[in-house]
């Protein structure tokens, strides 16, 4: 009786965290939410009082395959000049970066270069703690150096901060086309769909650490040791009462994860960075802070410990095999640690049928959220980010 209930508990909380919560959330969201942002007075044409400034801050750690291209689009950006400034960091690259911001001459670009690694978060908070002082800004644009934008995103998150109560905007990443992890794409759009509903409520649980922008008085500089700052800096924000909202608009575009191996490195970088997280903003895990805590608990925490309901589940089933019924449960369950295996090794997992890349991609990252944690617990994921391919 007890394996039964762990093995039916077990599968609820997952079922619940990854189709449950988020239809419930869409039906509060289509009830109680606000709609996207309406046009604003801000337009194309020259009226310069109507414009934030604004600071695109970039932290960049050997990124010479992309900076110049970063440049390109910077500059090509619908935003007046005079209000937009670029400021960007190298994280002891090793690589031509350094060079390439040294032979950019744009007044617009304020290029700090460090020759010893630090990390990025270090980064952030020095090349931050200039704007304001040295560099006139009222809003700080959050990027990354691989992350283009379309012409228009920083009008599109601007405008929302017409609003006193809106604290911090994200945008809208869509990965390129070509290549990447089977399911990727897919469960980016998933993504998307909840991060829409918990936009129009005012609380969006994490920013596309890509594309977002939030009040220069809200940046908080946080401890060097933190992994995943952009979904720290967006708690943070949400703790403090602020609207953090999403604007599907701004968009930005990413190459995706070239590979299984490429995109389990990142995974295991954020896995280890969630449950750090549940230790620096453990506030709003409180119930006293109402729907933020419910989407907080649905969209992230119980997500973090999926792989731990599905061991959970696995190892209740196997006390229950006595069962027909439940030999054919394992089966299946199994069956889909098989796919995500040959998903994971194989050099061409596009042999397998369509239907199996979101059930491989499902376990490649629960699998990738376990060794996070691991590493969390041994205190062994680095502060410095390794590049993916």
């Amino acid at each position: 009786m007890i394996a039964v209930i762990l093995f039916w508990a077990a599968w609820g909380m997952i079922v619940y965290s990854y189709v449950l919560f988020p239809i419930i959330l869409a039906a509060i969201a289509n009830r109680f939410g606000s709609s996207p942002a309406e046009p604003s007075p801000l337009t194309t044409e020259p009226l310069p009082d109507n414009f934030p400034k604004v600071a695109m801050v970039v932290a960049a750690y050997n990124e010479e395959a992309v900076l110049t291209e970063k440049l390109r689009n910077t500059w090509a950006l619908d935003y007046p000049a005079d209000r937009f400034s670029l400021v960007v960091g190298s994280d002891g690259s090793a690589d031509a970066t350094a060079t390439i911001l040294k032979a950019c001459h744009d007044p617009r670009l304020h290029a700090f270069i460090f020759t010893t690694r630090r990390g990025k978060i270090s980064v952030l908070n020095e090349i931050i703690g200039n704007i304001g002082t040295e560099i006139d800004a009222e809003i700080i644009i959050m990027s990354d150096a691989n992350t283009m934008f379309a012409k228009d995103a920083i009008k599109k998150l601007v405008r929302h901060f017409q609003n006193p109560k809106v604290g911090c905007v994200s945008g809208e990443i869509s990965l390129e086309q070509e290549g990447g992890v089977s399911g990727e794409g897919l469960y980016w759009k998933y993504e998307g769909w909840i991060k829409r509903n918990e936009g129009k409520l005012g609380f969006l649980i994490g920013c596309n650490g890509g594309i977002f922008a939030l009040r220069r008085e809200l940046y908080e500089p946080l401890p060097s040791s933190i992994i995943i700052e952009d979904f720290v800096m967006t708690m943070k924000i949400l703790e403090k009462g602020w609207r953090v909202e999403f604007e599907p608009e701004a968009r930005g575009v990413e190459p995706p994860c070239a590979t299984s191996k490429a995109e389990m490195i990142r995974k295991i970088r954020i896995g280890a960075g969630n449950f750090q997280a549940l230790t620096v903003i453990p506030k709003l895990l409180s119930p006293r802070y109402g729907l933020r805590s419910f989407a907080y608990w649905g969209h992230k925490v119980l997500r973090w410990f999926v792989p731990f309901f599905f061991l959970i589940a696995v190892l209740a089933n196997i006390l229950l095999l006595q069962q027909p019924f439940y030999v054919a449960l394992l089966l299946l369950q199994l069956s889909g640690v098989a796919i995500s295996l040959y998903s994971y090794r194989t050099r061409n997992p596009r042999r397998l049928p369509k239907w199996t890349k979101p059930i491989s991609y499902f376990y490649i990252m629960n699998y990738a959220i376990l060794c996070g944690f691991s590493r969390h617990v041994r205190g062994t994921q680095k502060v410095t980010w390794d590049k993916a391919p």
